[in-house]
């Protein structure tokens, strides 16, 4: 038997306290999510909302979901029991929109300073061209279709190219860092946006030229237990 004084009393509950707050913590942190993505084609968007030049993402550590980094980190792609089959069939009806991509994957909820972007590769490849040190460039990175005497390191980006990251908070919370290219017209569209969301709910994430459609589900089965 466990025996207390009363010296000894309100120091022990407030360490029970605190030991309560972090299992709390941890498991909110250790709850897996599913994040469902729809991207698509605007069709009737302004194409003159566009750069008038081209751009390359800076993805940093960005994971491929297909990776060994990816799955060791507890991502994974999902293909079963999608939840926006719906939308994406009345983007495929529509004569406004077209349908891009039609993704979902599996991650561990975790904060801000673990929170890890995954990468985007959608459409077409195209060689672009960048200046050989990028280190002034933040987000979008200058690029050419043609190699030029400021841009000469070649690189490969696709017709939407960048990153996504899902973080939590007191909310959760996706960071788009994306480049759609349109190489006709020598011209980017360039998505930033951080954007709070909340759990099972419908967001949607847009720009002229395109967008996304996103719904985050928790996974609570994998929540830590005491």
């Amino acid at each position: 038997m466990i025996r207390y004084s009363i010296r000894n009393y309100p120091r022990t509950l407030g360490a029970m306290a605190l030991l309560c707050l972090m299992l709390i913590n941890t498991s909110a942190l250790a709850l897996d999510y599913t994040i469902e993505v729809v991207v698509f084609e605007n069709m009737r968007g302004d194409k003159s909302t566009g750069s008038s030049k081209l751009y390359f993402p800076r993805a940093g550590s960005a994971l491929g979901l297909n990776s060994d980094k990816a799955a060791e980190a507890g991502f994974s792609l999902i293909s079963d029991n999608l939840s926006l089959t719906e939308a994406v069939e009345k983007i495929r009806a529509s004569g406004d929109y077209r349908l891009l991509k039609h993704f979902a994957w599996r991650q561990p909820g975790l904060d801000n300073k673990e929170a890890k972007a995954i990468r985007i590769n959608i459409g077409q490849t195209l060689p672009v061209y960048i200046p050989e040190s990028i280190s002034a460039y933040k987000q979008f990175i200058p690029a050419s279709a043609q190699p030029t005497p400021e841009m000469t390191r070649k690189l490969t980006t696709t017709t939407i190219n960048g990153s996504l990251k899902v973080r939590l908070r007191r909310f959760l919370h996706v960071d788009a860092n994306l480049v759609f290219t349109d190489i006709e017209n020598q011209s980017s569209y360039l998505l930033s946006q951080s954007r709070k969301m909340r759990s099972t709910e419908f967001h949607y994430i847009d720009n002229p030229r395109f967008g996304l459609l996103i719904r985050i589900l928790p996974v609570p089965e994998t929540a830590v237990s005491g």
